[in-house]
């Protein structure tokens, strides 16, 4: 199959890397020219977890995809951010095969935006379950983040209907060049967990200005972040999804931190503990990496959609809304960087 990968940056860049040097038949999009002429010239450098390496890889910048009219995409993998889904999906849409699908494998929940554009049989999702990677420079992605252990899936394949069809397996397939992979029944409830995983750090690192390990080093940050899960939780659960495993401990470990009218922090930082292991002591969410370079974040996808969902369903989000808010402020250079920004939102029990 011919997969053409749409936005060649940290995750985009990586998968693509990885497919390429399996002897797949993968080209690479990306918007940004320098890292399309790098790519071009260099190949593309992996460095991190699992040694470094430069793997000669096929790209296009965007002005180049009508290209892609002589071969027609078979997958699309769209890993750009959540805001530029609905123009991207647009643009792909023309180039894809007969039976070609496009895969979200970004942050939020995008695959009501694509299909709306292209339908819902030509899309499959894709979860990503602690990949870690980051764009280091033109050409350059690093991960941060161990491998996955035999048994614990990084990419979880699912249709919407929860069908295990023959694409979706064949796709999983292919993703095992790069990290495990396995197809879902459970496609939404995968999604929101992810989400809950992703907006503990997605919010919290940009505001105190802190990575992933600065973070549960800290006893108020890890405390709210801890926090912030639960209640997605919650709006998860009140939206009527099965929820699956956040890092690595299931809901009712994760709601027990509120029972019989106590606070009991311990047992999930036992979890986050054991689950902190495979982070690298680079790792930051991508939101502190953007509020860093001066770029959009996607707050609005994380932090910001479980908030609007909460208010779509009548369901309490306070946290995710404040903290939504903060990052926006932030980022608008209306609110200083620190701790301290946070201090009103910290739980002293």
């Amino acid at each position: 199959m011919h997969i053409a990968i749409f936005g060649a940056g940290s995750v985009g860049g990586y998968v693509g890397a990885m497919l390429t040097a399996a002897g797949g038949d993968i080209t690479l999009v990306d918007a940004w020219p320098q890292h399309v002429e790098a790519m071009q010239r260099d190949g593309l450098h992996l460095s991190g977890t699992q040694g470094d390496r430069t793997v000669a890889v096929e790209a296009l910048g965007i002005a180049d995809v009508q290209k892609l009219a002589r071969k027609p995409i078979d997958v699309a993998l769209l890993c750009v951010k959540s805001y530029d889904t609905a123009w991207m999906t647009a643009l792909i849409k023309d180039y894809l095969s007969p039976s070609g699908y496009i895969v979200s494998m970004q942050n939020g929940m995008n695959e009501d935006v694509i299909a709306g554009i292209v339908g819902w049989g030509r899309v499959v999702g894709c979860v990503l379950n602690t990949i870690g990677v980051e764009m280091t420079g033109p050409g350059a992605v690093m991960r941060w983040m161990e491998p996955a252990a035999p048994g614990y899936s990084v990419f979880r394949i699912g249709e919407i209907h929860g069908r295990a069809t023959q694409r979706a397996q064949a796709l999983a397939q292919v993703l095992q060049a790069v990290d495990n992979a396995s197809v879902t029944s459970n496609l939404w409830g995968e999604r929101w967990s992810k989400l809950a995983n992703n907006a503990m750090a997605s919010a919290i690192g940009p505001i105190a200005n802190v990575g992933i390990r600065e973070m549960y080093a800290d006893r108020d940050l890890r405390r709210l972040s801890i926090r912030s899960v639960v209640e997605a939780i919650r709006v998860g659960q009140g939206m009527g999804l099965e929820l699956e495993k956040i890092c690595g401990m299931p809901s009712q470990v994760w709601l027990a931190v509120d029972s019989d009218g106590r606070t009991d922090y311990a047992p999930i930082e036992s979890g986050i503990a054991e689950f902190e292991k495979r982070i690298g002591a680079a790792g930051q969410p991508s939101t502190l990496h953007d509020v860093r370079r001066g770029r959009r974040t996607e707050i609005d996808s994380i932090n910001g959609l479980v908030a609007s969902k909460a208010a779509e369903a009548g369901i309490p989000a306070p946290l995710h809304t404040e903290l939504t808010a903060l990052v926006q402020k932030v980022a608008a250079g209306r609110l200083a960087q620190g701790k301290a920004a946070l201090q009103h939102l910290f739980d002293h029990h």
